[in-house]
């Protein structure tokens, strides 16, 4: 995580967002319809500064964040702070909420560790619950790799650990899990993962 400094980009972070660039092109839209799909006592992992708490009940809200810097400025806006922790150790007990969430968080998570970040949040989950990540994403490596060329983004994209539909479906489908996946502009996508007990 210290790679990308988010105790230095804390003081920025909620005007950066505000940019409109490639990867916050639609952000507050994007927060607001997972705000929307989220049901219950709601887990926010990575949550930053809390910005999605302009569209959720900060009474069924718990929010996870590894950055002091991130968890200070959340505090002064909302006077709480999240809990510190990250995908892969989620201080909670098991079986605590409803839904867990994740916003343009989850492409700091390596490859090689999104699988235990899924299960770790799935840990956490009330029987029924599920899992959504709205974050960059890419139909699949070759999308990824055009995309990039296409718009000359390619080192920032190969910069980060952005994930695949495809990639993330195999995930899904070794856990057990459904998924169902929505785009949303040219690279934000939104996964939600059911476990097989879920309602409705």
């Amino acid at each position: 995580m210290e790679r990308w400094d988010f105790d230095g980009w804390a003081e920025s972070y909620d005007e950066d967002v505000e940019t409109e660039d490639w990867i916050h092109r639609g952000y507050w839209r994007v927060l607001r319809l997972v705000a929307e799909r989220a049901q219950g006592l709601v887990l926010d992992v990575g949550c930053g500064t809390g910005n999605i708490l302009r569209f959720l009940d900060p009474e069924n809200y718990i929010g996870v964040e590894p950055s002091a810097g991130m968890r200070r400025k959340f505090r002064e806006k909302h006077g709480f702070e999240p809990l510190g922790g990250h995908f892969l150790r989620i201080p909670l007990p098991d079986g605590s909420v409803d839904t867990v969430i994740t916003t343009y968080a989850f492409h700091h998570v390596p490859d090689e560790e999104k699988r235990d970040a899924i299960k770790e949040m799935l840990r956490v989950l009330r029987p029924g619950g599920k899992i959504i990540i709205a974050d960059v994403m890419f139909e699949s490596e070759e999308a990824k790799r055009l995309i990039g060329e296409e718009d000359g983004l390619a080192e920032e994209i190969g910069d980060e650990y952005f994930t695949t539909v495809e990639g993330l479906g195999r995930i899904c489908a070794g856990l057990g899990l459904e998924c169902r996946f929505e785009r949303l502009n040219r690279y934000v996508w939104i996964a939600e993962l059911f476990t097989t007990d879920r309602k409705g």
